[in-house]
């Protein structure tokens, strides 16, 4: 049986699925990060590793092609490492893409339309036939509005301002500070010198479970969240001239699991864009990785 491997790795796994020629998953395999901006020696291992336990017992030979999405890839100065590494292990053809153009085609059904990433960071990528464009996605110094890093820093921020102010600290920040076991501004600002933007970004779900009890500053930082992934969403549709049906797909954990943010984000999008598509339910980015490998077997 002939088959091909799409394998999504981002920064903290990746996942390799050997799909037949009619989309069947017959075969998966897991490992550790593939970023290589991380670790460059350890994020080859980890895609090779992948791939390989995909293979299991099935036939190499038959594999006709490996289609690879990275996270950082577009940040990778020089790819002849993984790319020797790979064809030393397989001797099978290849194409390596960034990780979002394969949730977009999985998203989207390998339609035109725009993919909205939401989970530490945030990304919109748009593509439209050959014709591919992003908005939002700067990292956090100079962007990722709507995040989860976003989202928290928001809340940092605002005590600091109460401290500044001299005000009382309301409820929210009372709560964070117990939850860091901090007493003073000074250890808020330690904490977030020197921590990493995921575990910055681990403080979400708390501040979902506030606005679920009815905090209002944290109801009104999720609320901000979607406008600010809807106004980025927005960018990105009109930097790429749809005029055909407009599709936006959403992936990551703030837009997929986070229902206010998802609806203020919908809810921003309608007030310009009525009619438009929204495709909701998720689905792997290997996915997107068998149909863009299918389109390369056929232009072969």
């Amino acid at each position: 049986m002939k088959y091909i491997i799409s394998l999504d790795g981002g920064g903290t796994k990746s996942e390799a699925v050997a799909y037949d020629l009619e989309g069947n998953v017959i075969s998966q395999g897991y490992s550790g990060f593939s970023n290589l901006l991380i670790n460059e020696k350890d994020g080859i291992n980890h895609i090779i590793e992948a791939i390989e336990k995909c293979l299991g017992t099935l036939s190499k030979e038959n594999c006709l092609f490996l289609f690879i999405g990275i996270a950082g890839i577009g940040g990778v100065k020089d790819r002849s490492p993984l790319e020797k590494a790979l064809n030393d292990a397989f001797q099978i053809p290849f194409k390596i893409v960034n990780d979002a153009q394969i949730a977009h085609a999985a998203m989207l059904n390998g339609q035109s339309g725009v993919l909205t990433i939401a989970g530490t960071g945030s990304i919109c990528i748009g593509m439209h036939k050959e014709h591919t464009i992003t908005a939002g996605g700067w990292g956090h110094l100079l962007g990722d509005e709507g995040s989860g890093y976003w989202i928290c820093m928001e809340v940092f921020k605002k005590i600091t301002q109460e401290f500044d102010e001299g005000i009382p600290l309301s409820y929210l920040s009372l709560k964070m500070l117990e939850r860091l076991q901090l007493k003073e501004a000074d250890g808020l600002k330690k904490y977030i010198y020197h921590n990493i933007k995921a575990e910055i970004a681990s403080h979400v779900p708390f501040i979902v479970e506030m606005a679920n009890l009815g905090d209002l500053m944290a109801l009104t930082v999720l609320e901000r969240a979607g406008q600010h992934l809807g106004k980025t969403t927005i960018h990105a549709i009109k930097k790429l001239s749809l005029r055909e049906e407009l599709r936006v797909a959403i992936k990551g954990s703030i837009l997929q699991r986070i229902p206010v943010v998802q609806k203020t984000f919908i809810q921003t999008i309608h007030e310009q864009y009525p009619t438009i598509l929204f495709y909701t339910e998720d689905v792997s980015s290997t996915f997107g990785g068998y149909l863009l490998a299918m389109k390369e077997l056929n232009n072969y």
